[in-house]
């Protein structure tokens, strides 16, 4: 990629993403005195994960005097299956309480029982935590913190892709190159962050928005940074299968804890007493997903591939405050869900894996912080319903702190635009933040190209890799499936890097990021020969201790691999 000429900016602090994660650190970075810059590729707010979310976040916030962090850390630890890092599981049931008061401190609005915070349940915790946003979605959480990060003097850049982190002559992150309406820009800084999470539009069907096609974790790959656990990836098991109006639009993972909401199959019959007769809907995503998958495959789904949700019998107001948006978008469609049945199915919706980062979002490479979905660590093989906003909050808060303190010490620094072609190594360890211990290591030959132009028929041969990616690493997975999945991927390489010969650098970008992302999750999916938690594997259906261990990914630039050096 050559860049002859780009416009020039500067920050103390640039973040990438303008969803709860990244609004909330920019907002906390500016408090200490740095200046900021955000950039998101759409419309500022409203180009998130963040915008379409349920709006619910469990936290332990004193309103309940018998929770406490630790039961919080109980039921993360046990969905997690084993993989949560624990300092990063440790640090977040401490400070959700905390960061869900500092929200209310900057206007953003709860619901209220009794003069305090309401409690809601939710899937898989042991105790009702989850607070909701007025409203019955996140719109007014976000609405909220685009109004503080406005007023605090945060400069906004929407309909903006970041492209390449840039690196000082020391290879420590000191800028970002993005491509937006004008062209190029140039954003020099003390710190980069990285809050631009969400891969869900990789795949065919999923609730994620248009533009989560998960550029931010090449981004972060391209920069040097680690990313882990990619194979588990969550489908939300409700989420409207039809009309084809609403299609992908999530129930809200709240609504299956509330009492008197039944999934039934085409027969009508009630059927989760066959995968988990103890919690029944109230299972975790990863066991409702795999049981509609399975009604469904068994031949006793809906025409449509779904299953009924029936929630007759709920409470209305309760329903309205952990699932606002569902409702208003089935009504739009003319359907009464108290008196008619909706057809649920299966999507994609998080990414429990991602860049390797500390609990202040520190990653490997210096200058350069990450937060919110994009980060791995918190949900290792499953994530607990009502986490990830409070994620979002708690790490966006420690991240924009962190980039702001790093930023003061290393001030600004000339910029080097050359990048480097790189390979991405495949590692195998405890613990990721220190892969040098791995047992064993092995490359993946994936060159990641260096120019970043649109393909002419970029359209087609991204559907053809998120049918690659349905084919190798759906909701049940086999070691066959991967390798004929991997086969077809590998097949797309000459037409892929033809493709990035083409032209605009941000559907080029888009394409190779996607192409890249793509193998990486399959090659995941493939080497871990167990299941867990949202990796489930049909010919190995069991959990394997053996495999308390994290898959990870690195991009090494070629010329120190030819060298025989490693990371």
């Amino acid at each position: 990629m050559v860049i002859t000429e780009a416009a020039r900016a500067s920050a103390d602090v640039v973040v990438v993403g303008s969803g709860l994660a990244g609004l909330l650190a920019a907002i906390t970075a500016r408090e200490t005195g740095a200046t900021v810059t955000l950039v998101a590729q759409g419309e500022i707010g409203k180009s998130a994960n963040s915008w379409l979310a349920s709006g619910g976040l469990a936290a332990v916030t004193g309103v309940d005097p018998e929770d406490t962090p630790e039961l919080h850390l109980q039921d993360i630890r046990r969905t997690a299956r084993g993989l949560a890092f624990d300092d990063i599981a440790r640090t977040f049931v401490a400070e959700a309480g905390p960061a869900i008061r500092k929200l209310e401190s900057l206007g953003v609005a709860f619901h209220q029982k009794d003069g305090d915070l309401a409690l809601y349940p939710a899937p898989g915790h042991s105790r009702a935590r989850s607070v909701r946003c007025e409203g019955g979605g996140a719109v007014g959480l976000m609405t909220t913190l685009i109004e503080r990060a406005a007023e605090a003097g945060i400069r906004l850049v929407g309909h903006t892709t970041a492209i390449e982190v840039l690196k000082d002559a020391e290879e420590e992150a000191a800028g970002l190159l993005c491509h937006g309406p004008d062209g190029w820009l140039a954003i020099e800084a003390g710190a980069v962050l990285l809050a631009c999470g969400g891969m869900g539009r990789i795949f065919p069907v999923t609730s994620n928005h248009d533009l989560a096609d998960g550029s931010g974790y090449y981004l972060a790959l391209k920069a040097g940074a680690v990313l882990t656990d990619l194979e588990f990836v969550q489908f939300t098991p409700t989420s409207l299968a039809w009309p084809p109006q609403v299609r992908g639009t999530s129930t809200g993972g709240g609504l299956m804890a509330q009492p008197g909401v039944k999934l039934l199959n085409a027969r009508g019959e009630r059927f989760m007493h066959r995968y988990d007769p103890e919690r029944m809907e109230a299972a975790t995503r990863d066991v409702l997903s795999r049981a509609i998958f399975r009604e469904v495959s068994e031949g006793r789904g809906t025409e449509h591939g779904a299953v009924w949700v029936d929630i007759s019998e709920t409470d209305r107001e309760a329903v309205a405050q952990v699932s606002g948006r569902f409702l208003r978008a089935i009504a739009k469609v003319g359907i009464d869900p108290y008196r008619e049945r909706v057809e649920v199915a299966p999507d994609v919706h998080f990414a429990m894996g991602g860049v390797v980062a500390d609990i202040d979002g520190r990653t490997a490479v210096p200058g350069l912080f990450a937060a919110g979905e994009i980060t791995a660590g918190l949900h290792g093989a499953t994530r607990l319903n009502s986490n990830g906003l409070t994620e979002a909050a708690v790490f966006g808060i420690r991240a924009g702190r962190s980039a702001a303190d790093h930023a003061r010490t290393a001030g600004p620094r000339p910029l080097r635009f050359d990048f480097p072609p790189r390979m991405v190594r495949c590692l195998i360890a405890e613990d990721p933040r220190r892969p040098n211990g791995r047992p064993r290591s092995d490359t993946i030959g994936i060159r990641l190209p260096g120019g970043a132009a649109a393909a002419r028929d970029h359209a087609a041969l991204k559907a053809e890799i998120r049918a690659i990616l349905v084919e190798g690493a759906g909701i049940e997975r086999t070691g066959t499936a991967v390798e004929r999945a991997l086969a077809r991927h590998a097949a797309l390489a000459p037409l892929v890097e033809t493709a990035l010969a083409g032209a605009g650098p941000v559907e080029g970008f888009s394409l190779d990021a996607m192409y890249v992302l793509s193998r990486l999750i399959l090659q995941a999916s493939g080497t871990r020969t167990e299941s867990r938690g949202a990796h489930y594997r049909i010919d190995c259906p069991d959990q394997d201790s053996g495999w308390d261990r994290h898959i990870a990914f690195l991009a090494e630039p070629l010329a120190a691999q030819d060298e025989g050096r490693r990371p």
